[in-house]
């Protein structure tokens, strides 16, 4: 299986674990001493180790994504540079009237022995800004921190 093949495969365990709320399923593609970082963001975050990085994703989607009408992997490109798998794309998440916010980032997955060892999310320029502004205007009740 190519590392391309097992980032699929780790996104839909994450869709899965989205719909589920059951997030133990997707930590069988992380190193015990996996580290996620989260750039160019207000809620920017190291987060380490998998059972913090698992209760840093459900934090983060239960309290922010699952609050909003949620479109992932909008004009999405990848593809894999040795140990790493590199996406860039876009989302955008839309309340009741509310506009929508949209963000585009870098997803960097960096791989040991098969699993992730890192994950990093950095986000394009200009969008934590824009993403204030939202969260400001709009964003009460919402969250999108991990930590």
């Amino acid at each position: 299986m190519t590392l391309i093949q097992r980032f699929i495969a780790q996104r839909a365990a994450f869709e899965a674990a989205y719909v589920s709320g059951d997030w133990a399923p997707l930590g069988v593609f992380f190193h015990e001493d996996i580290t996620y970082e989260v750039m160019n963001m207000p809620f920017h975050c190291v987060i380490k180790g998998r059972a913090s990085v698992l209760a840093g994703l459900e934090r983060s989607v239960e309290r922010f994504d699952k609050l909003c009408i949620r479109t992932v992997g909008i004009d999405s490109s990848i593809q894999e540079e040795g140990a790493n798998v590199l996406v860039h794309s876009g989302m955008r998440f839309e309340r009741d009237g509310a506009p929508s916010t949209s963000a585009r980032l870098w997803e960097i997955a960096t791989y040991r022995d098969g699993l992730i060892e890192r994950i990093i999310d950095i986000y394009d320029p200009g969008t934590g800004a824009e993403f204030e502004r939202w969260m400001a205007g709009w964003g009460q009740g919402l969250d999108p921190s991990y930590v």
